[in-house]
């Protein structure tokens, strides 16, 4: 794993080779946080085991297994105490697509990370086990043509890079629109409960009042919820309050009773337990490595 100083930007001299198509992908295990920085290439990362706070742009989530994203140059992102995170990391830079390039700016999803056009959103889907298959397919078969260098490995490494990002749009495009329509115009509603679990995180949020505050079944609302982010709203919602505890506990000044009521825990022994069992710490642990 590489430690990044504070805002430090990696080159495309980091990993690829100037005689070789600009194309890098590799498996990495972080055990160790790595500072926030920015890069020169585009990135597209898939978790594959363990669980990590993401810092990216100002927001900070916590990354579980089945997470891909994208990271265009100049964003700023870092990983924040991974639990023993396995990852890929597809990195190349434009030029490794050449004339392909501005077709797949027109690429729902995809397009909008490689395109200077768009602004700058981060975009995460959350694979099934298929689509995981298919995704870990893609990216140990780059790995194996890269290593060894067969005949023709290069044109091979494009066409599946290419593939991968058409298999991530369609993942994105099926996660974000359905064949049923009827479900598909309730993508604002979806904004919308957003919204009001953000607004709301140092409250107690029922499931029951956000499907009434949006105008849906709670039934109805939790599988629509899942359809467009991969997560129920209780798994969001857990995910979303431990990701602003960590952002809180970066204040060494900050009491861990005060950060878990900040955050909508009631209880500071429950927050404990629940902040240890996804980042593998105690806030009070996390609290002390990340600010001495």
């Amino acid at each position: 794993m590489i430690k990044i100083s504070n805002e430090r930007t990696l080159t495309g001299d980091s990993f690829f080779n100037s005689n070789m198509i600009p194309i890098y992908v590799d498996q990495f295990l972080h055990t160790d946080s790595v500072d926030v920085h920015s890069h020169e290439f585009f990135e597209f990362v898939y978790i594959d085991q363990g669980f990590s706070s993401h810092f990216y742009n100002g927001v900070t989530t916590i990354l579980t297994p089945g997470d891909v994203f994208g990271i265009r140059p100049g964003d700023v992102h870092g990983y924040t105490l991974p639990q023993q995170t396995v990852l890929y990391n597809c990195l190349f830079l434009p030029s490794a697509l050449a004339n392909d390039l501005e077709e797949i700016h027109g690429l729902p999803g995809i397009g909008g990370i490689l395109s200077d056009d768009n602004p700058t959103i981060w975009q995460r889907v959350h694979l099934n086990a298929t689509e995981r298959k298919q995704t870990l397919f893609y990216l140990d078969t780059m790995i194996l043509e890269r290593r060894d260098r067969p005949i023709g490995w290069e044109l091979r490494l494009k066409a599946l890079l290419i593939e991968f990002l058409l298999l991530l749009t369609r993942i994105y495009v099926n996660q974000h629109s359905s064949a049923d329509v009827k479900e598909y115009q309730y993508t604002k509603h979806i904004y919308a409960a957003l919204d009001l679990m953000d607004g709301n995180i140092g409250r107690s949020i029922h499931i029951e009042d956000i499907a009434e505050k949006i105008g849906l079944s709670p039934d109805y609302f939790s599988r629509l919820f899942k359809h467009f982010t991969g997560l129920t709203p209780v798994e969001y919602i857990k995910s979303m309050r431990i990701a602003k505890a960590t952002e809180l506990l970066m204040d060494p000044s900050i009491a861990v009773s005060q950060v878990a009521i900040e955050v909508g825990f009631d209880d500071p022994s429950y927050f404990a337990r629940q902040f240890k069992k996804v980042l593998g710490v105690t806030p009070s642990q996390f609290q002390k490595d990340e600010t001495r």
